[in-house]
């Protein structure tokens, strides 16, 4: 993680929420500036004249922009925000843009311009004095009495002299502005160096017009007492000095949260650091007990693992920055899945110094070795119970039936169970993504009332012992391909919701699937029962197989030289299938029946 320097010298932060709201705020200023202009321009000799107030009114606007490009200099440097940079934007786009492609005459037509600039700037200049000079004979020649309110070629001409005036000052001072454009990383640089002083010689040279341009106004017949024009020039000089010391206050507050933002984050890294830290240093001491000789330290350890990738896992009131909470949440969920790898590995790994023939015949072996096995029974027994506790939860109907299913906080990892020796029961169990691919099973394999959330993958797993799977429930694919039962598998009651896989399995005993449901696809091709045919139906209870799915998903063609399963047909919903002998169809839309997984919908037997 890169850490961020704070310096005292740092540019204001940019605020989107200011400069949204600042750019109306300023057009309202403009507007303002304008309608003071208008009311409070002095009566003029030629009276109420409207075109002469807006003379004024459009006056105080250009001072009013003056004043912004100011504060747009040096409160806001490189930022292209508020709407004297939108004004500009265009044209001095424009400018480069043509600019960029004379390159090779850059010098001298900056030269030329600066010159045509320069020339045109001092012959708008001369004709405002001129214009001011004609005036003020104009309003001197008038007669003694003269009436303003009156239409008169006198007055026509006096009002054309003012409006050229005011065009002449207009262009002078946007001459003036596009001269200035040349020179802005100058001007930018000298604010930055002298900005006091060059805020000194504002404030001076407004209180210095507030005094000549009332009088040079005066002096050339534009307007009668100058008392009012300036009062409004102080006012305007102060607002100046006000809004300077607003934006230097606000400067201040954001470079100060700045700051303070930054040691927050900086605080919340190093809390981050210390406390993934600490979960490491558990981490390798929860290791070490669980691989350690010492039985009852290995068996807190399990615990100690489980909360520690809890823990990993609680990172959303770490940060409030989503790109710094994805990092947590991708570490988090990497650190958890190590966790449950090193548990999983720990039920991979035979214990030591015992062989697969000693596991197998557990029962028999002296009792000191039965301790060993049984404290390792317990602990590999609490590695799934803390799995369960972690993984999917499930609202039940009063049948037994899923109704709605909850994810757990370990849903989305991986469990690798495969070629794992399991000689404990691991009945009433919530096994999630269950992988016990080519997992041997010593003693009785007991999963009996275990719910296996997403696919259960026993393909090619050896049950040495009776396999019990009683009043199991799958709710996704049940792959039991090439699974080998040298004992007694039972299936009583077992809920098959999706695929059931039993495809080149072997059942050296009997095989009893009593009252299971099959609700999309039973495979037994090529599947072999060495001794006995499988139980399907007894007078306990029937197997169900849905009548929702299609009749080519009941597959019963077992291998050659195995026992057959004996299949007649049954009818439901319009459809027949092939099943076996004395089991029913069932509706799976209609309601359950009663907690044997019976349904008011169902078929007779097939015959």
């Amino acid at each position: 993680m890169t850490h961020k320097k704070s310096t005292a010298d740092a540019k204001p932060p940019e605020n989107t929420e200011t400069t949204r709201w600042g750019i109306p705020w300023r057009f309202v200023g403009l507007l303002a500036s304008g309608v003071a202009g208008f009311l409070i321009t002095p009566y003029m000799q030629v009276g109420n004249d409207l075109k002469a107030h807006a003379i004024y009114a459009c006056m105080a606007m250009t001072l009013y922009l003056f004043v912004l490009l100011l504060i747009y200099l040096y409160a806001y440097k490189e930022e292209l925000s508020g709407f004297i940079s939108k004004i500009f934007k265009t044209i001095k786009n424009f400018a480069l843009n043509i600019w960029g492609k004379l390159n090779s005459t850059k010098k001298l037509i900056r030269a030329f311009a600066i010159f045509a600039g320069l020339s045109l700037l001092l012959l708008l200049i001369y004709n405002i004095i001129e214009n001011s000079i004609l005036h003020s004979e104009k309003i001197r020649n008038l007669p003694e009495g003269f009436n303003f309110s009156l239409k008169s070629n006198e007055l026509s001409e006096i009002q054309n002299i003012r409006k050229s005036t005011f065009f002449y000052t207009s262009g002078a001072l946007l001459v003036a502005l596009l001269l200035t454009l040349s020179f802005t990383k100058r001007l930018k640089l000298i604010l930055q160096e002298h900005i006091l002083r060059i805020f000194v010689l504002t404030v001076v040279f407004g209180g210095v017009l507030s005094f000549f341009i009332p009088a040079f106004l005066y002096n050339y017949g534009f307007i009668g007492e100058t008392k009012d024009l300036t009062t409004a020039l102080f006012t305007i000089t102060g607002g100046t000095i006000a809004l300077f010391s607003l934006i230097k206050s606000h400067q201040k507050s954001e470079l100060e949260r700045e700051q303070l933002d930054t040691q927050k984050q900086k605080d919340a890294r190093d809390h981050i650091r210390q406390l993934h830290n600490s979960y490491n240093d558990r981490f390798d001491k929860a290791v070490a007990e669980l691989n350690g000789s010492d039985v009852k330290a290995s068996y807190t350890a399990v615990p100690k693992l489980a909360k520690l990738a809890d823990a990993w896992l609680d990172y959303k009131d770490l940060s409030n920055d989503t790109k710094e909470l994805e990092k947590l949440k991708d570490k988090a969920e990497k650190e958890a899945q190590t966790i449950i790898n090193i548990l999983c590995k720990y039920i991979r790994t035979i214990p030591n110094n015992y062989t697969h023939e000693q596991l197998k015949e557990f029962k028999s072996l002296p009792e000191s070795d039965i301790e060993i096995l049984t404290h390792e029974v317990d602990i590999r027994r609490l590695i799934f119970s803390e799995i369960s506790k972690r993984s999917s939860t499930f609202t039940r109907d009063g049948f037994g039936k899923i109704i709605d299913t909850y994810t757990g906080t370990w849903s989305d990892f991986e469990f690798d169970f495969s070629r794992a020796p399991i000689f404990y029961p691991l009945s009433s169990l919530t096994i999630e993504k269950g992988n016990f691919s080519s997992a041997k099973f010593y003693s009785n394999a007991d999963f009996s009332g275990a719910t296996f959330t997403q696919t259960a993958d026993f393909s090619k797993a050896t049950f040495t012992q009776n396999a019990n799977f009683s009043w199991a429930t799958f709710t996704q694919t049940a792959d039991f391909e090439s699974a080998t039962f040298t004992q007694t598998a039972r299936f009583h009651v077992t809920k098959f919701t999706q695929d059931a896989n039993f495809r080149w399995a072997t059942f050296t005993q009997t095989a009893n699937f009593r009252s299971a449901t099959f609700t999309q696809t039973a495979n037994f091709r090529s599947a072999t029962f060495e001794r006995f045919e499988p139980t399907f139906a007894t007078k306990l209870g029937k197997a169900r197989f849905s009548a929702g799915t299609s009749p080519q998903n009941y597959m019963f063609s077992v291998a050659p030289d195995s026992k057959p399963i004996n299949c007649k047909p049954a009818t439901l919903l319009g459809k027949t299938f092939i099943i076996p002998l004395g089991t029913v169809l069932f509706d799976p839309d209609s309601p359950p029946k009663d907690h044997l997984g019976n349904y008011t919908v169902q078929s007779a037997s097939a015959e």
